[in-house]
């Protein structure tokens, strides 16, 4: 499966899936912390690429605790 995880810099999900054998990416404007697959940008310029699953994330503020 072709997955998208937006909104996500770490890595740690896109790794989750691919460890499981699917072609995972991730993008966010800010540089990937882990190597991989990662698109660095605008994830709406890669919403019509052909994905089979897209999660995406809200930026993390702190405000819920």
């Amino acid at each position: 499966m072709k997955v998208l995880i937006a909104c996500e810099f770490s890595g740690i999900v896109r790794e989750a899936f691919a460890k499981k054998g699917h072609d995972a990416w991730s993008c966010d404007l800010l540089p990937t912390e882990i190597p991989g697959k990662h698109i660095q940008g605008d994830v709406r310029l890669q919403l019509k690429r052909g994905w089979d699953l897209l999660i995406a994330f809200v930026p993390c503020t702190g405000a819920l605790r």
